[in-house]
């Protein structure tokens, strides 16, 4: 029999990084016909999917993408030994792909389990988080994914952006994986200490958006396997 498990943040509010809205459009208990909520986020909020429009002005949108890059066998790359901080290189990298008998590179996604170390919700997640240099964003990019996932902020200087202008943070895995490559990113996974396997199904449908730059959106996460 199947398993399946959410690999996706719960979308909340009061959150410190993300300053969204959720609340009552229309509510029963004030005499509405139905129970209505209204909610608005920016496309990069929670658990979503980086097209390469995300860092290229001219890139390809959500649009361009062929829905079979979404759900498929997918493949961790286990890393949830990972220290606060520490590096990720291409050695580091390498390493733990080839020790995480990967069954194909379609689509790959970090496990380091950074959740059960700090929690999403505290500055400590960003602050103290592991990160991928370039060599390992060069590495990750040459195995030849369509779609690679992270647990973590895999950039150094996403902990940056509310310490320096945007414009000076330098984005490494951004540069090599999305825009040179152009691998779509799923950024803020979760709970992956929930899937015992390294290789399982990926079912990971972004919303259809149709306007706008689309240069992402939020995406639903769901891993499946025999238990």
């Amino acid at each position: 029999m199947k398993k399946l498990v959410d690999l996706t943040q719960p979308i909340i509010t009061g959150h410190w990084r993300y300053n969204n809205e959720i609340r009552a459009h229309s509510n029963m208990h004030e005499g509405a016909y139905s129970n209505v909520t209204y909610y608005t986020m920016r496309t990069h909020m929670f658990t979503h999917i980086d097209a390469q429009k995300h860092q290229l002005a001219d890139g390809q949108e959500m649009p361009d993408y062929p829905l079979d890059i979404y759900i498929g066998r997918a493949s961790f790359i286990d890393l949830s030994d990972i220290q606060p901080n520490e590096a990720i290189d291409a050695a580091r990298m390498k390493a733990a792909f080839e020790k995480s008998g990967c069954e194909q590179t379609d689509r790959l996604i970090l496990k380091t389990c950074w959740g059960l170390q700090r929690d999403w919700t505290t500055h400590d997640y960003w602050d103290d988080a592991p990160y991928i240099t370039r060599d390992g964003a060069q590495y990750l990019a040459s195995l030849g994914p369509r779609l690679v996932g992270y647990d973590f902020p895999q950039d150094y200087d996403i902990r940056m952006f509310e310490k320096k202008p945007r414009g000076e943070c330098v984005l490494p895995v951004h540069q090599e994986v999305l825009v040179k490559a152009n691998i779509m990113q799923i950024e803020y996974m979760h709970y992956l200490w929930e899937v015992p396997v390294n290789n399982f199904d990926l079912y990971a449908l972004p919303l259809k958006l149709r306007e706008g730059p689309l240069d992402g959106a939020q995406i639903r996460v769901i891993a499946a396997y025999e238990e």
